[in-house]
């Protein structure tokens, strides 16, 4: 007996954990639309339509953020939001931001060419890189320590010095 093709999602919607997966997606996705004008509005670089920046759960609204900033630009704007939400339909009694700390790092961060091609890297003479050699040594056993130890390494191998 030959089967008919279907969406994936008319299937995950027949099993309940994949059912209640997809209905949260769609809902966040739904709040998105609604507070995307919004959240633009005070916060212009924002994109609430990225997956995994709404989050509805038990009546608290989670907003994944990129910075401490944007998140104190959209509680400035939360009581607008809480309002097109209720005009909308959804009962949210709570809006909270959290920082995705993945999101914060710098693009381009630990690798050879600049994350901004109309800035090169300066050249690090061998003496600055012998002093940043030597802090690392002087320093006791810490993250502090590595972290320097491999701009040492950074820096030589970007000169050209082995």
């Amino acid at each position: 007996m030959p089967t008919t093709a279907r969406p994936i999602a008319a299937g995950l919607r027949e099993l309940p954990g994949p059912a209640a997966l997809l209905e949260r997606w769609e809902t966040a996705q739904a709040i998105g639309r609604v507070l995307a004008p919004v959240a633009r509005s005070v916060a212009p670089g924002i994109d609430l339509l990225a997956p995994g920046r709404c989050d509805l759960r038990d009546g608290v609204l989670w907003i994944a953020v990129q910075s401490a900033a944007e998140s104190a630009k959209l509680r400035q704007a939360a009581p607008r939001m809480l309002a097109a939400l209720s005009v909308n339909g959804w009962q949210v009694y709570e809006m909270k931001t959290r920082v995705q700390a993945g999101a914060t790092s710098y693009p381009g961060q630990g690798t050879d060419p600049p994350s901004s091609p109309e800035m090169g890297f300066a050249a690090a003479s061998d003496r600055g890189i012998a002093a940043v050699e030597s802090v690392a040594r002087q320093l006791p056993e810490s993250p502090l320590q590595r972290a320097i130890e491999r701009l040492a390494v950074t820096l030589r191998r970007r000169s050209g010095a082995r």
